[in-house]
């Protein structure tokens, strides 16, 4: 029982850092800040309607909403920023089936990297 609780925070660890791993891989791979939001925000969405059914729109609207600002008179721009979405979800898809601990440790990590996100857009002096 003992070496149950030392080991689950190790555990935990390795969990929280391959998330933040992918994370950073995700950011690199993306070609730009905003796409990189979106992708974050279809991820979000997957595991919110994953555990919460799929009537809970709750991030598909927060991204619907940047768009409409991020992309109003581009359709161009708009088309990539909802392909960045939609490949947000699909991962998830492919890494989730059920709700779970696991669920909860990714969107926590996505919640946050999605703060990091939305500050680094909103600081004027960042290229974005």
């Amino acid at each position: 029982m003992m070496a149950a609780l030392i080991c689950q925070p190790a555990a935990a660890q390795d969990a929280v850092s391959d998330i933040e791993s992918r994370l950073e891989a995700d950011m690199i791979s993306m070609p730009n800040m905003v796409q990189a939001l979106a992708k974050n925000l279809g991820q979000l969405h997957y595991l919110r309607t994953l555990c919460f059914g799929a009537t809970d729109q709750t991030w598909r609207k927060y991204a619907q909403s940047m768009m409409d600002i991020e992309a109003k008179d581009d359709a161009e721009r708009r088309r990539k920023l909802i392909k960045s979405f939609n490949e947000g979800y699909y991962d998830q898809k492919a890494r989730f089936s059920t709700c779970s601990d696991a669920v909860s440790t990714d969107a926590a990590a996505l919640a946050e990297n999605g703060r990091h996100l939305a500050s680094m857009l909103g600081d004027p002096y960042r290229e974005q």
